[in-house]
Order: C-alpha cells, then sequence, then structure tokens
C-alpha cells in the first residue's frame, strides 16, 4: 500500500489498517498533546491525542524522513557511542 492509498481511504478504513498492519515504533507528549508513531509499509502515521490520552485529535500521515525528528531527539545514544 502507497501514502495514497492509504490517504484515499475512509478514517475508518484507515483506523482499521493501522490497527491491523501498523507497527507503533515511537511515543512523544507535549504539555497539550500525546502522539504515538506508526509505521505502516515504507509511510509512518502520526496519531495525537489529548493530553489525557483517551480522545483522538487528529492523524497525519507522512514519508518524509524529517518528519521523524521530534521522535529523534527523544532517543538517548549515550551508551551506544
Amino acid at each position: 500500500m502507497t501514502l495514497q492509498n492509504f490517504r484515499a481511504l475512509t478514517q475508518n478504513k484507515q483506523n482499521k489498517k493501522l490497527l491491523t498492519e501498523g507497527v507503533c515504533v515511537a511515543d512523544r507528549k507535549t504539555e497539550e498533546v500525546q502522539a504515538l508513531l506508526f509505521q505502516i509499509e515504507g509511510f509512518y502515521v502520526e496519531v495525537f491525542f489529548n493530553d489525557l490520552g483517551d480522545e483522538v485529535l487528529f492523524s497525519r500521515s507522512f514519508e518524509d524522513m524529517e518528519e521523524l525528528e521530534p521522535y529523534l531527539q527523544g532517543i538517548d545514544l549515550s551508551e551506544v557511542l
């Protein structure tokens, strides 16, 4: 499935695809929102929740690796180097 195919799905079908084929690879939290990052084949889907984590606010899908920067900043590589 391509990113364009995924975006063409209805929201319900996107959610089902995300839950059945997506792999949660990272998470992050700010004062206002929590986010989970899923990978599906060659693209990513970011799902944003309210600060309590009990309501989905929105999601966005992307292929650009630069969009992963907020997640990469949270990885501690000090023990690897």
